[in-house]
């Protein structure tokens, strides 16, 4: 299964959780957490960075109206919960 296969199941799953810091950039970027589920389920992997110690992250580019938005995840290591750790809109 591709990681962004994974992401799409947790999400469907219900297995996700936002960050306080995720909420927070959502809401200044004028982004509701609908919005950012949306990209996580529609959107595709854009970067992936592997040498952070808390473990891979992802991010995952999809469009929200007119803009490109990023939301940044990660699983937790147990691999049982993906965490949403930041959005925002890519300039």
């Amino acid at each position: 299964m591709s990681i962004i296969q994974r992401i799409r199941r947790a999400v469907l799953e219900g297995r996700y959780e936002f960050s306080d810091h995720a909420i927070e950039e959502a809401y200044a970027d004028d982004l509701s957490l609908q919005d950012v589920v949306d990209v996580l389920l529609q959107g595709d992997i854009d970067s992936t960075y592997t040498e952070d110690p808390r473990g891979t992250r992802y991010v995952v580019r999809g469009d929200v109206a007119e803009f490109e938005v990023d939301v940044v995840c990660r699983f937790r290591s147990d691999d049982t919960l993906l965490i949403i750790i930041t959005v925002y809109q890519v300039d």
